[in-house]
């Protein structure tokens, strides 16, 4: 008989008279029962090694090693979790025989810490070997790691002077776990020192930049902050060294430290300037406290110490006398220093006095010599000659030139410096 066929039959009785009865039978065969051979080849997670908290599908590998039936074919599958189900149904298996089917549970596992069993099975029904018909693995999920940072600081020493700012990176590096949400704070610094971060929180990995500003009336020394970091249940700190070493500075120095002059005369100062500290500002000289009609020049009015200038005082034939406390200013850099020199002015004999006296002395001396032998006193009349005439050059020499037009620059008067033999401009601060 034909499996899932229809057979009818036809049954007949007669009787001793001849007459007959029949009936018709019919009956179904029941449809082929298919035998197959499933087996379940892996067993798997992904991802592989989950960690706590993360989404992880469940699967296996099935295969049909051999059949009485055809393709496409049905079969019951169920996932198991720990002893718990975790997905199962009824699953259309494509074919052909030896052709591997991979099937993964329909909702995704939350994985939570500790070691786990995945169990699939295959319905074992009409299975000539079920033993092959479940599989399993087993598998470790780790606790999941706290949430931890460090702070690190690039440079981590700093060095200032008063009146500047210097920076540094603090950097907030993510070490373990989630990141969470961390604020920095500084605190520490010395007086006269201000510091501020930017930005002042943030989720590691990040970087905020340090600004240290160091005011003028801060002490110079060695010291140390710290910079604090907190979030996630969390605190570190990075500690920053800062050196304030003594601000830039220069000095004036003036030599000699007294001079004196007659009237009509000109003198000179050396005057100093020594840069300390880096100092490297223009500085400009001036002096004060010169009496009236008297004028002083320097041969460098400014420049970037270290330098050395020639201050030379001028004065004229009716100067006034006595002692004179000069102060010599450099100024530069937001800086001003002076120093002090003393200038004694004394009055000088008058022309016409000498040359009574010498007529005198001269008169008297012709008196006597002309009253003796003659050889002297023509000897002595050469020797006179000659004296007046080098009085009358040193006259001419000690006379300065006639003054030139007005200062080509800027049209302000010159001023004559016998020391040089040249003309200066005090608007311009230059020779000319």
């Amino acid at each position: 008989m034909t499996p899932a066929t229809e057979y009818r039959y036809a049954v007949r009785a007669s009787n001793a008279d001849g007459n007959q009865n029949g009936v018709v039978v019919t009956f179904h065969t029941l449809p082929a029962v298919v035998s197959t051979d499933w087996a379940v080849v892996s067993v798997g997670i992904q991802p592989s090694s989950p960690t706590a908290g993360t989404a992880v599908q469940l699967g296996m590998t099935v295969i049909a090693l051999s059949t009485t039936g055809g393709y496409p074919q049905s079969f019951a599958a169920q996932c198991i979790i720990d002893g718990s189900s975790c997905g199962s149904g009824a699953l259309t298996y494509p074919g052909p025989t030896g052709v591997t089917f991979t099937v993964t549970a329909g909702t995704p596992w939350i994985a939570t810490p500790g070691t786990h069993t995945l169990s699939w099975q295959v319905d074992t029904t009409n299975d000539p070997n079920p033993g092959n018909n479940f599989g399993s693995t087993t598998f470790t999920v780790a606790a999941p790691t706290p949430f931890d940072f460090d702070i690190t600081t690039s440079p981590g020493s700093l060095t200032s002077q008063p009146g500047q700012t210097q920076t540094a990176s603090v950097n907030v590096n993510l070490k373990s776990g989630t990141p969470n949400a961390v604020t920095l704070t500084v605190s520490g610094q010395p007086g006269g020192v201000t510091a501020s971060l930017n930005p002042t929180s943030g989720t590691p990995t990040y970087t905020s930049t340090l600004t240290v500003a160091v005011s003028n009336t801060a002490t110079a020394g060695t010291y140390s902050f710290t910079v604090t970091g907190s979030g996630g249940g969390q605190t570190h700190s990075s500690t920053i060294m800062l050196t304030i070493s003594n601000a830039a500075d220069f000095s004036i120095d003036v030599n000699p430290a007294s001079q004196s002059v007659a009237q009509g005369q000109t003198t000179s100062y050396s005057v100093s300037v020594v840069g300390s500290n880096g100092f490297n500002s223009q500085v400009s000289l001036s002096v004060s406290g010169l009496p009236p009609g008297a004028n002083g020049v320097f041969s460098i009015p400014s420049g970037t110490p270290d330098f050395t200038a020639t201050m030379t005082i001028t004065l004229p034939t009716d100067v006034q006398t006595g002692s004179f406390t000069l102060m010599i200013k450099g100024s530069g850099g937001g800086l001003d220093k002076t120093a002090n020199a003393v200038l004694i002015i004394g009055a000088v004999t008058t022309q016409t006095q000498a040359q009574t006296t010498t007529q005198t002395s001269g008169a008297g001396l012709l008196e006597t010599l002309q009253q003796g032998n003659t050889p002297l006193y023509i000897g002595l009349l050469a020797v006179i000659v000659l004296l007046a005439a080098l009085t009358l050059r040193r006259r001419k020499a000690a006379s300065p030139p006639p003054p030139p037009k007005p200062c080509p620059t800027c049209g302000q008067p010159l001023t004559y410096v016998k020391q040089y033999d040249k003309w200066y401009c005090n608007n311009c601060k230059a020779y000319k």
